[in-house]
């Protein structure tokens, strides 16, 4: 998929591309969604979702949300064409990324996918519930209460666990590079949140990542 912040041409995450000339050529056109090479990459068995696609309003301009719209649309229609799960990012856009998903309700899947690294409201998270939407939720919930109450308000049949890797390392590695195998720590903060053991945690969530990725 698409990341909406890679439709922007000023786009450049210096963390994340490095500053080398290579990764300024790279920024520097912007990113076109081709909606015929994006289907034949994701007709590949390997692909599981698609994704990361999505809203991003942080900064930006109206003309930039506008073509952010347009492409999230194409890809939620690949995601029907593909029949695959989609994994969504959303920023400052939860009404428009929402309005938009019911709008196009006839062409989502039973399990339509995910909304990484949720940070959306309650009245947010219902209306996401009832479109058939999971969420996961990374290191941020082992070191601030902000999710709590959503997180306990979500099934647990609907919820998975991230790393967000390299960013938004859990406690205790605050400060450093995020790894994969610091999930354990989020699945710590959750078992403690919703009452749960550890292993119930981990069974449960491993469970809802192969219902929704087919795997």
């Amino acid at each position: 998929g698409l990341h909406p912040i890679h439709t922007e041409k000023s786009y450049h995450d210096v963390k994340e591309l490095g500053d080398g000339v290579a990764a300024k050529e790279f920024t520097s056109r912007g990113e076109e969604f081709d909606y015929n090479y994006y289907l034949n990459l994701g007709k590949n068995p390997k692909v599981l979702a698609i994704g990361e696609c999505g809203l991003d309003y942080y900064r930006l301009n109206d003309t930039t949300k506008e073509r952010q719209r347009t492409i999230f649309l194409e890809q939620v229609r690949l995601a029907k064409e593909l029949d695959k799960p989609l994994m969504i990012h959303c920023r400052q856009a939860f009404g428009d990324l929402i309005d938009m998903l019911k709008y196009n309700r006839g062409i989502l899947r039973d399990m339509p996918g995910v909304v990484h690294f949720f940070s959306g409201s309650m009245e947010e998270t219902r209306e996401l519930l009832e479109l058939n939407f999971s969420f996961t939720f990374g290191g941020v919930i082992t070191f601030t209460r902000d999710y709590e109450e959503i997180i306990k308000y979500i099934p647990l049949s609907r919820i998975l666990l991230e790393t967000d890797a390299p960013y938004v390392a859990p406690t205790p590695y605050r400060g450093q590079r995020n790894e994969p195998v610091y999930v354990k720590e989020v699945a710590k903060a959750m078992a403690e949140i919703k009452s749960k053991s550890y292993d119930k945690i981990a069974e449960q969530t491993f469970a809802n990542s192969r219902a929704i990725f087919n795997i």
